[in-house]
């Protein structure tokens, strides 16, 4: 039996499967790509010792189940963020290190109790757009003091591990109603909250990592800030395999979600609104774009991912519908349409269910209730 016939009798819906893994866990991401896709067609489809390659980032799971595999992850992705999170994900970091954070938590809990007690001088505030409108003056003084905390520290990959738990806490202590709803709304936050959020964050964290760390030491991997649509990331044959989930034309607005994430971990959040694939409000506005845009879009993506693959590879992508203007769009025929004036051949797709318990898309969009896993070959 073949393993493309292997793939074929699996059950897609992983009704039963734990799909919410600790690592799957580990920042806030909109439609998560769920572990047990990527790992069934890492095993089946790539060699221990190969290189899986993540075209659409995102919050790194292809990644950290290539690892976890005894694979090599290669990935990019137009979001700063997304790349800083997959980064973290996949670096395994020794319990012995990890642990000099008491460190670094002690000392901001001091300097935000003298800043409380009148023994310390006011902060300067970050110079973010409409901060104050989102952020209480206090909450932004604790962040202030953890993100100077954090810039303190020699280690790299200490720092962006806490940068990441920073960035987990953000939208929920701001005014900001959670991270889908752009709007103000009151919260009961009080002095301290923000650093015991924070505080809470750095040790779930590091809870698992030291969960996964030997499992993540099986591959290196290697991620990029870079458009998909842009030649040259990666050198060509790179890459035994490739597996993602792309952007659905009109379901998030991912600049949005991240906003002041960004701002505040001092990323380019405009760079990202122009360099968004599929962004609600590109797509929503009455003379933006429409599948056929989108499917250019795809075409430059697999062309480019047709040379960083070995040729006879495969190309793996999840999606569902979008409706845009009121119309229902497939999104897997349109994949299919792109793939050909590509090296890309399709080979077979599968369909699975939705638990929209655990993934939803923007209500006014409507509810996407299944996706179609697509497979395509490298034939260059």
């Amino acid at each position: 039996m073949t393993e493309i016939a292997i793939l074929e009798k699996i059950d897609w819906d992983f009704v039963e499967a734990e799909t919410n893994t600790a690592t799957n866990t580990f920042h806030p991401y909109p439609a998560k790509f769920i572990p047990p896709i990527p790992k069934h067609f890492i095993e089946h489809l790539s060699e221990p010792g190969d290189t899986v390659y993540e075209p659409f980032l995102g919050s790194g799971t292809t990644a950290v189940e290539a690892n976890i595999l005894g694979r090599n992850a290669i990935g990019n992705d137009v979001n700063e963020l997304a790349v800083l999170i997959s980064k973290v994900k996949t670096t395994p970091i020794s319990m012995q290190r990890l642990r000099t954070l008491d460190s670094l938590l002690n000392k901001t809990y001091n300097k935000i109790y003298l800043l409380y007690s009148g023994k310390k001088n006011g902060i300067a505030k970050p110079d973010i757009i409409n901060l104050d409108l989102w952020f209480k003056d206090f909450v932004i003084n604790e962040l202030v003091i953890i993100k100077e905390e954090i810039e303190e520290l020699t280690d790299k990959n200490l720092r962006d591990f806490c940068l990441v738990a920073l960035s987990g806490i953000i939208i929920n202590v701001s005014n900001q109603d959670s991270d889908t709803r752009y709007v103000r709304v009151p919260k009961n936050i009080n002095h301290f909250d923000t650093y015991d959020r924070f505080s809470k964050q750095i040790n779930k964290l590091i809870k698992i990592m030291s969960a996964s760390y030997k499992q993540l030491a099986n591959g290196f991997s290697e991620f990029k800030v870079a458009d998909t649509r842009i030649e040259g990331i990666f050198p060509e044959n790179s890459a035994n395999l490739a597996v993602t989930s792309p952007p659905y034309p009109n379901a998030y607005d991912y600049h949005l979600y991240h906003k002041y994430r960004l701002f505040w971990l001092g990323m380019n959040q405009y760079q990202l609104r122009k360099s968004e694939i599929g962004a609600h409000a590109d797509y929503s506005r009455k003379n933006g774009p429409n599948e056929f845009d989108f499917m250019e879009d795809m075409e430059k993506c697999f062309l480019n991912t047709s040379k960083i693959l070995k040729p006879c590879s495969y190309f793996v992508l999840v999606i569902g519908d979008s409706i845009l203007k009121g119309r229902n769009i497939h999104n897997n025929e349109i994949l299919k349409e792109a793939a050909k004036n590509t090296p890309f051949k399709f080979v077979t797709e599968f369909t699975r269910n939705l638990n929209l318990r655990k993934k939803s898309f923007n209500p006014k969009i409507g509810n996407i209730k299944t996706e179609k896993i697509v497979v395509f070959e490298n034939l260059k």
